[in-house]
């Protein structure tokens, strides 16, 4: 693997994207995923609302079905309070608005039956330009820990490639560069 120097330290360089390949990455994620609008549209709802109760619960439970988490969903559902749901999730855009997002998906993660990787999908749908998934495909593949520190280095270098393509493509999102990385690792 390529070696890099960054900030002082030495790295494994794991992925290569050439900033052309990102729109068609994109593309090809929302091919094999449901498109994310709506799921946006529903969390920017809720916000506006002030995560009423049911609502709360009922955007979770549709995120985790749309990251496939089928086998638990039910359980999260019968396992947390429409308050807990409400308060965790009204907690996390507070922490996120003022720059701790993975503080954010840790505060979702204190839910039951929610890992970071669910955690981290529902506060990509709620703040979609401050927050990025990091799920088991690209902590496996890029060796981010499961952990806040984990997930604040991979949305920090989320960060510094949207940076570095800014000027070419001003419509893309922190998410939109998760989502570009994850299609890329898949091979769509």
């Amino acid at each position: 693997m390529p070696i890099l120097v960054h900030d002082g330290s030495l790295r494994l360089v794991k992925l290569d994207i050439q900033p052309q390949e990102i729109p068609a990455l994109l593309q090809a994620h929302r091919t094999k995923w449901e498109p994310p609008q709506r799921l946006e549209a529903r969390g920017e709802a809720l916000i506006a609302a002030d995560f009423p109760s049911d609502e709360a619960v009922q955007f979770a439970y549709d995120v985790i079905r749309w990251g496939k988490g089928h086998r638990f969903v039910d359980r999260f559902k019968t396992q947390n309070s429409p308050d807990s749901v409400s308060r965790a999730l009204r907690q996390s855009v507070k922490l996120a608005d003022r720059g701790n997002v993975a503080e954010g998906v840790e505060e979702i993660r204190k839910l039951s039956w929610i890992s970071q990787s669910f955690a981290s999908k529902i506060v990509r749908f709620l703040r979609p330009n401050a927050a990025v998934i990091l799920d088991s495909v690209i902590r496996n593949a890029l060796g981010y820990a499961e952990t806040k520190d984990g997930y604040n280095a991979f949305l920090r270098d989320c960060e510094e490639m949207l940076a570095a393509v800014a000027d070419d493509y001003p419509q893309l999102r922190v998410c939109d560069i998760e989502a570009a990385i994850f299609a890329k690792l898949q091979g769509y």
